[in-house]
């Protein structure tokens, strides 16, 4: 078994932090137009966009003298593949990461049925997952089908206020290590929910 590493951030008021924390609706400085997966669980991932954030974090809460907690997630992925992933990897190792550790079949795949999904709404078509999108809530659609349903999580670029950071929403809650579980300040419990 192999897993990744998610980081995520949660403000709350008061001079102590909440014995209890449920994440369940992120709030990462997105930008508004946004729509995230409601089928899963929003994380951060990677370095280079979340550092930025959690940098941000802690000068929100330095302006606004709201409390600010951090956490680790780590996530159960099946066996880590070093190779781009492939349509028929998805059963072995369970983490999309859009659209860099994708080979061309994936995200033409992807793109297809993006387009399909954007025409049936009469939106504009996109370039995701090349691009960024809005409607990473279309995430909830490309998950329920063969072979994407075997996936625990999918990574991707989102926009917010900092530019672009790397999202992953994580579809298969089971997959997450809730014992690995490391909140700092570690006086809080953090709990993890399906947005409602």
């Amino acid at each position: 078994m192999s897993a990744i590493g998610t980081k995520t951030f949660f403000f709350f008021d008061g001079d102590q932090q909440p014995r209890t924390y449920t994440l369940d609706h992120p709030d990462y400085f997105q930008h508004p137009d946004l729509q995230l997966p409601k089928q899963g669980v929003t994380f951060l991932y990677g370095n280079k966009g979340p550092g930025s954030l959690i940098g941000a974090a802690v000068r929100e809460s330095a302006s606004t003298g709201r409390g600010v907690c951090f956490a680790d997630v780590k996530v159960d992925i099946g066996e880590w593949d070093s190779n781009k992933q492939k349509l028929s990897t998805f059963d072995n190792c369970r983490f999309l990461n859009l659209p860099l550790r994708a080979n061309k079949e994936v995200l033409n795949d992807v793109n297809r049925h993006w387009n399909h999904w954007l025409d049936e709404e009469f939106q504009p078509r996109e370039d995701f997952p090349r691009k960024p999108s809005y409607r990473m809530d279309l995430l909830d659609r490309l998950i329920e089908i063969e072979p994407y349903r075997h996936l625990n999580a999918i990574a991707y670029d989102a926009h917010t206020r900092f530019g672009l950071a790397k999202f992953v929403t994580v579809f298969n809650l089971n997959a997450i290590l809730y014992d690995e579980i490391s909140v700092i300040p570690p006086q809080t419990q953090l709990k993890i929910q399906l947005p409602s």
